[in-house]
């Protein structure tokens, strides 16, 4: 099964929803293709869509997934790294009206660079990523307290100023 997550965000996703759609029709993705689709509205017959899981059903989801693709959200990237999943990524865009602003874009450039997931940018790219996907294999990503304090630590001595009201 191929998990699709695009979190809970109030804004709609159709954008990756409308590749995904494509290369299933293709034959590109294994089916079932389930779908996590939170706010966002779309019917297809290759896809099936539930707009929100429990906890505990997202994790088994995500269990069961041979492939997880999500948007660049810090929860919906940690839980499939947890279970050592392939994760293709793509961010959701304030320029396409999905998210208030692109802070999706630097978690996606963060983890992309660890090499703990595939990058997709969501512009007709797909069918290339999948063709990585199949050799990729993730660097395992450690979880350890410390890393992420430290982590958010430097981050917020790297961006203070930025980060200032006026």
């Amino acid at each position: 099964m191929i998990l699709v997550v695009l979190g809970t965000w109030g804004m709609p996703f159709v954008r990756p929803l409308l590749e995904i759609e494509s290369a299933a029709r293709k034959g590109l993705l294994e089916q079932p293709i389930l779908v996590q689709s939170g706010h966002t509205s779309y019917a297809s017959p290759q896809l099936s869509l539930v707009p929100f899981l429990g906890n505990k059903e997202l994790e088994q989801k995500y269990q069961e997934a041979s492939l997880v693709i999500c948007q660049a959200g810090v929860g919906s990237i940690m839980m499939g790294l947890k279970r050592q999943k392939k994760i293709i990524c793509i961010a959701r865009r304030a320029t396409y009206n999905e998210h208030i602003d692109d802070h999706q874009l630097e978690i996606l450039r963060v983890f992309s660079s660890l090499g703990a997931i595939l990058p997709w940018n969501g512009e007709g790219d797909l069918s290339e990523v999948l063709i990585r996907a199949k050799s990729f294999v993730p660097v395992e990503y450690s979880f350890s307290e410390e890393r992420i304090s430290a982590s958010i630590l430097h981050f917020l001595r790297t961006h203070s100023r930025t980060l200032q009201t006026p």
